[in-house]
């Protein structure tokens, strides 16, 4: 008998205000490849085939409508509540927060047949990788590969109860379990709590807590584990690398945690996985980085640059809502630089990082991206604009190809020299504190250990100007 491949996935969401609606529970069962697809009219043998139920509990049903979105490769089998079967209806739409572009919108016109207020809602269909944006939105599921998974802004892989630009919010998701063949380990978001192999299936009990609904990440692989310190290790067959990358994040952790903000949560566990290639990307306390940059940390700087992006991002994170002009700088703008920050200060006497001479190609291709509107591979860069006029939907214009990195880059690296190291570090520890931020606050700041820098800040963040006063060679 044919094995059963499967994913079981239970989440629980309590105390969010959804379209005027309190949840209090919120419970989702995900089994993917699962051995009876045919009867939900699918080929029986699909590699990327996936199927769910979801119970959502309510406080009250004091709207008309309630909407909910899925990944646009899923469809909506039926929803019922207690006994009774709930009518809906169901459309393809535009919904950015897909990898595809293309979101699966289902209605519910009359909620007061919801009994004691709970739904259940039953999906089903596939997760192929998509084929309309960049390469780095990698996430599928895959019978062989494994499963490579978060949920909105890329693959909402269970409901999501939020319309297109609305704020990500905040839930506690209290337990996510996972069940797969025993050769696999899955690591997700949050607390691992217990691990067992019974009959040949893997289960893993997780709790992410307070989370994003954008931050819960499901990865599964044939993988080994090393730990250490807190820190674990995914890999699929170099150990080697594996201790060579716990070593330098725990040097990079203490200094983030000294240096920038004191994140309540430093003592948690971190979770690094080797994924497949392009996927360098991180979901709260775990990190991801693809294969060769894994198996280089000691001869190639990218793979040291990456794992430091990607673990800087809670320590230089400061509340802010989308329509904050700060959004794009606090959200992509400081990673941007700060990693680059912390791997200058733990291989300080280390010569193989340069941060000056680092910074000066950055900005030699920086004017001539100005100069030019072209990427070093001659594409064509988004129309340049000061930094606190990116919007919250123009990140991924800007982020990692121009002005998010290559200005905001520049502008704190030129901020540390006028500093000095001392100064720029009260200051780094002053900013990151912050619970809001605004220009003036932030202008306060910065005057407070540069007195005479008021001008050039304006200049940095709200020109694209970039006068010889600022350039490196002048430092």
């Amino acid at each position: 008998m044919k094995k059963l491949f499967f994913l079981s996935i239970i989440l629980t969401i309590s105390n969010h205000i959804i379209q005027a609606q309190k949840v209090n529970d919120y419970t989702i069962d995900v089994h993917f490849f699962p051995k009876d697809a045919q009867m939900w009219g699918y080929p029986v043998s699909s590699k990327s085939f996936m199927r769910g139920s979801t119970r959502v509990e309510f406080s009250n049903q004091n709207i008309d409508t309630i909407s909910f979105y899925l990944h646009g490769e899923l469809k909506v089998d039926s929803i019922s509540s207690g006994q009774s079967v709930i009518k809906y209806k169901s459309e393809k739409v535009f919904y950015e927060y897909d990898y595809s572009n293309i979101g699966l919108k289902t209605t519910i016109d009359f909620p007061d047949e919801i009994h004691e207020k709970t739904l259940t809602i039953y999906y089903s269909g596939f997760m192929n990788p998509s084929r309309t944006r960049s390469l780095s939105d990698y996430m599928r599921i895959n019978q062989t590969e494994g499963v490579f998974l978060r949920g909105h802004y890329y693959s909402p892989w269970f409901p999501i109860f939020q319309r297109p630009y609305e704020d990500d919010y905040e839930v506690n998701f209290k337990k996510i379990t996972v069940k797969l063949p025993s050769k696999f380990k899955a690591v997700v978001t949050g607390k691992l709590l217990s691990e067992t192999i019974e009959d040949e299936i893997y289960t893993a009990e997780w709790m992410p807590g307070k989370n994003k609904m954008s931050k819960i990440q499901c990865t599964a692989r044939p993988y080994e584990i090393i730990s250490r310190d807190n820190i674990s290790v995914y890999y699929t067959n170099d150990r080697q690398s594996g201790e060579k990358i716990i070593d330098n994040t725990l040097k990079l952790k203490k200094l983030f945690y000294s240096n920038l903000r004191s994140i309540q949560n430093d003592t948690s566990s971190l979770y690094i996985v080797e994924m497949p290639e392009y996927g360098n990307i991180s979901s709260q306390n775990v990190i991801g980085i693809s294969t060769n940059l894994y198996k280089n940390l000691s001869t190639d700087l990218h793979s040291r640059l990456t794992i430091a992006h990607e673990l800087v991002h809670p320590y230089v994170s400061i509340p802010v809502l989308k329509k904050n002009p700060f959004n794009a700088l606090v959200v992509e703008g400081f990673p941007s630089f700060f990693h680059l920050y912390g791997l200058k200060k733990i291989t300080k006497y280390n010569q193989d990082f340069d941060l000056k001479k680092y910074m000066k190609k950055v900005e030699k291709n920086y004017i001539k991206k100005k100069r030019t509107g072209e990427d070093g591979r001659g594409n064509l860069l988004p129309f340049e604009k000061p930094i606190l006029k990116i919007s919250f939907s123009e990140i991924g214009l800007y982020k990692d190809v121009f002005i998010l990195s290559d200005r905001v880059k520049l502008f704190l690296y030129h901020l540390w020299n006028e500093m000095g190291d001392i100064k720029y570090d009260k200051f780094l520890k002053e900013l990151f504190q912050l619970n809001s931020i605004n220009y003036k606050k932030f202008e306060t700041l910065v005057v407070k250990y540069a007195p005479n820098y008021k001008n050039s800040l304006y200049i940095w963040l709200n020109t694209i100007e970039y006068p010889k006063s600022l350039h490196i060679g002048e430092l």
